[in-house]
């Protein structure tokens, strides 16, 4: 009798799950990553970075796309424009339409994005936005809100941007969140939300 009673929980619960994982409300693009798993050969790889990274681990077992400098002190300049740049008005916060993630999963995605080689790019905008990252039901996704194509300096930047959002957002004892940080000069965002990955 309970398993039969389980049963007919089952689509009511899958259906809660689902609401609780929403894609923000924009154009979706596929993250196209640029790798070089032996010397002179490019491949580009689809996907969020993990999806690219176990695929690129089938073509070469032996090649790591993270940066050896993943623990070197940020420049001051950094410093000084991370405080310019992720101001408090730029970052919202707990957006009902969107699901929740957990801070200790949020600083997994941030710290793996952080120590990502590369450069990230969006096509045009606005509102053109791709899900970079996805673990832990915690997604990263880099917005275009431009016209035109950009590139940014880093993956570092991203996972700055998460960052900010968590900071911001998860305050006092609140441990699940989501938010959107703007960049205050070049018209992109990021967005931290929870998802099924």
């Amino acid at each position: 009798m309970r398993f039969e009673y389980l049963l007919a929980l089952l689509p009511t619960v899958s259906a809660v799950l689902a609401d609780a994982f929403v894609d923000p409300p924009t154009h979706q693009f596929i993250p196209r990553w640029k790798f070089e798993p032996f010397p002179g050969v490019n491949v580009v790889l689809n996907g969020t970075i993990e999806q690219a990274l176990a695929e690129l681990k089938q073509i070469n077992p032996n090649y790591s796309p993270f940066s050896s400098a993943l623990h070197e002190p940020i420049s001051s300049l950094r410093k000084r424009q991370r405080h310019e740049t992720y101001q408090r008005d730029s970052v919202l916060c707990n957006n009902p339409n969107w699901g929740l993630v957990h801070v200790v999963a949020s600083q997994v995605g941030i710290d793996y994005l952080k120590a990502v080689k590369g450069q990230p790019s969006a096509g045009p905008g606005p509102g053109n936005c791709g899900r970079v990252s996805c673990g832990y039901m915690t997604a990263v996704w880099f917005c275009n809100d431009n016209t035109h194509d950009i590139t940014i300096e880093s993956f570092y930047e991203l996972a700055e941007m998460a960052a900010i959002i968590q900071y911001y957002c998860a305050i006092g004892r609140r441990t699940d969140f989501n938010g959107q940080a703007f960049h205050q000069t070049d018209n992109w965002n990021v967005v931290l939300g929870g998802a099924a990955c």
